[in-house]
C-alpha cells in the first residue's frame, strides 16, 4: 500500500523526467499527462477517487477513473511500461526502508 503521496509524486517525476510541480500543475503535454495519470492510478488503487483528484489538483473523480483505465490499458499492451509501473509502485511502498543499492536495481528494471 502506498501511503506517502509526496514520495509517489517525486518517484514518478524522477522516472518520467519531469518535475513534481508539472505533475500537480495544469500542464497537458503528453509526457506530463502520462506521469500524472501514473500518480493517479497508483494512488487510487488504495485511496478514494475524489481524494486522488483533490491531491492532483483536479476537480472531478471521473478524471481519476479515466487516468486509471488509461494506465491499466497501457500496462496491458506494453510490458516495459508495466515493469516501470511496478518499479514505481515498489519504490513508493518500500522507499523509506530501502538501501540505495536496492533503489538502483529497481531503476535498472525500467531502462
Amino acid at each position: 500500500m502506498i501511503v506517502d503521496f509526496d514520495l509517489l509524486v517525486r518517484e514518478t517525476a524522477d522516472v518520467f523526467g519531469v518535475t513534481p510541480e508539472d505533475i500537480l500543475g495544469p500542464k497537458r503535454t503528453k509526457h506530463v499527462s502520462m506521469a500524472r495519470h501514473v500518480v493517479m492510478a497508483c494512488w487510487a488503487d488504495h485511496h478514494p477517487y475524489q481524494d486522488t483528484a483533490n491531491r492532483c489538483n483536479r476537480t472531478c473523480h471521473s478524471t481519476v477513473i479515466w487516468a486509471r483505465q488509461r494506465i491499466l490499458n497501457e500496462a496491458e499492451m506494453d510490458v516495459s511500461f508495466a515493469k516501470m509501473l511496478a518499479a514505481i509502485s515498489n519504490r513508493c511502498q518500500f522507499g523509506a526502508e530501502q538501501e540505495p543499492e536496492e533503489k538502483e536495481k529497481q531503476i535498472e528494471i525500467c531502462a
